[in-house]
């Protein structure tokens, strides 16, 4: 019927079309891109062409291609690269002894996966300190703040305007007026909903602000990356952003369930290179130079850790690659954290078959959902996971916030990362490996205690959803390239 619709039209409007169906799907073809998602963009472009062509320009385009070809990159590789090689070099020899005299073979394969992936080797560190509350941790990044004597850098997904933030704001401005250098770099997307004015007191007091991501045609794309490092020497991260709500839950929730992260050492040179990697793109200047790098200063370390991390742009997703290789290689155990369940088919099937072969599985998230659409998607990719096995808990003693993975006690990772599909596979993120059996056990011992303030889910509850509900959440399990 449609095809005698269109030929009624005329044989000119019938060229024209068949035309444009021919550059379109050569031009999609010639994208390399993974099977499905090619033949899907064929379908919306063929059928609405020009609806099609804006989706695409918003959420389908190749950008690890574009980026490849850009000035920027290219001018920003041909600094960033001699430099990071040199720093680098300086504990070859200590993270390769560190590979080579590892008897654990069960984390080798993750290890290479990440060094070949993203250049970055296993990198020594020490004074690691875990936080899950903000009542905890940010009292210890204020006294960092407080302590810099020379260089501020700090890079957010959301920067509120609350008690919080007036009082990191103080802090900087007083830092700036003893000669620190402060940056900030915030997620345009992230930031929008709040206020603006602490962040314009930093900048009229002589601190540098700027929005990342700020591109109409990169909106669907956000940098969800947490990242502070003071004066090069030591860094946080973790899931808490910048806001009094990641302390006391805020308006909307009784609590707030997070986990924070400082160290020392040699790995905050990682940390201070992804920020610098973000910097050159939004202002175009490069902070590749010594003294935010300070190698004399920068100290030793008794724990190795590595950063596993990814953007849209990049050729390969380190983090998520990381996190299907963990669940894999796990033996007796692998127990991830997340907010939101919205799953790759990889890293659900390496979930189920993990399980399936007598793996203790445990996946936590969020029981008080903030992003419902997410929350309801879920519960489509719960039942293969029951199936197989695994156990489901929905944290219910406040907001879940935490992104975090432990295997068989001999490793651990913390981090930005969550379980759906933006962070798995479109925004910038990165996850923090911990090769300590020390820090695992820790990291156990976290979950655990997360456990005991969460439901489990059974089967009987999914058979328990409506028919109605139930067709709801799969249709918001269609959109998990948006949620």
């Amino acid at each position: 019927m449609i095809f005698a619709d269109i030929f009624r039209l005329g044989w000119g409007y019938t060229a024209l079309l068949v035309l444009y169906w021919l550059v379109v799907i050569i031009f999609l073809i010639a994208t390399d891109r993974e099977p499905s998602v090619t033949i899907a963009w064929i379908l919306v472009m063929c059928l609405l062409p020009g609806i099609g062509w804006i989706l695409y320009y918003f959420t389908g385009r190749n950008w690890e291609a574009i980026t490849k070809k850009s000035k920027w990159f290219k001018a920003r590789e041909s600094i960033r690269v001699p430099f990071m090689e040199k720093i680098w070099a300086h504990y070859k020899q200590e993270s390769t002894g560190f590979f080579d005299a590892n008897p654990n073979k069960q984390i080798e394969m993750l290890i290479k996966t990440i060094w070949n992936q993203t250049k970055t080797a296993p990198l020594p560190a020490r004074n690691i300190e875990i936080w899950t509350t903000g009542a905890s941790y940010y009292p210890e990044l204020l006294d960092d703040l407080r302590r810099a004597q020379e260089s501020i850098h700090m890079q957010y997904f959301i920067w509120e305007e609350d008690q919080l933030t007036d009082e990191i704001v103080d802090i900087l401005i007083d830092r700036i007026s003893h000669g620190v250098e402060v940056r900030i770099l915030n997620d345009f997307f992230g930031c929008l909903p709040y206020s603006k004015k602490g962040l314009k007191r930093i900048r009229n007091a002589g601190g540098v602000v700027l929005s990342d991501v700020t591109a109409l045609n990169k909106l669907n794309y956000r940098n969800h990356r947490k990242i502070t490092v003071v004066d090069g020497v030591v860094a946080h991260t973790g899931g808490f952003n910048i806001g009094k709500e990641y302390i006391d839950g805020g308006k909307h929730y009784s609590a707030w369930r997070d986990t924070g992260m400082r160290f020392r050492g040699p790995a905050v040179f990682k940390l201070q290179d992804l920020f610098c990697q973000r910097w050159f793109e939004v202002e175009n200047e490069s902070l590749w130079l010594p003294k935010y790098f300070p190698l004399d200063r920068i100290g030793e370390g008794d724990t190795f850790v590595q950063v596993a991390h990814q953007g849209v742009e990049d050729e390969w997703h380190a983090s998520t690659d990381a996190h299907e290789i963990a669940i894999s290689r796990a033996n007796e155990y692998v127990w991830l954290q997340s907010p939101y369940y919205v799953p790759t088919e990889n890293i659900a099937a390496a979930l189920t078959n993990a399980a399936f072969a007598g793996v203790d599985v445990r996946v936590m998230i969020t029981g008080i959902p903030d992003k419902k659409i997410a929350w309801d998607a879920a519960f489509t990719y719960f039942k293969p996971l029951l199936d197989a096995g695994a156990k489901v808990y929905l944290y219910e003693g406040g907001f879940f916030h935490a992104k975090s993975l432990v295997t068989d006690d001999v490793a651990s990772a913390i981090g930005t990362m969550n379980l759906d599909f933006r962070s798995l596979y479109l925004h910038k993120e990165f996850m923090v490996w911990l090769y300590s059996k020390e820090l695992a056990l820790f990291n156990k011992q976290v979950f655990l205690n997360d456990q005991m303030k969460s439901r489990r889910l059974t089967l009987e509850d999914l058979e328990a959803i409506g028919p109605i509900q139930r067709f709801r959440n799969s249709a918001y399990r269609l959109m998990s390239r948006l949620l």
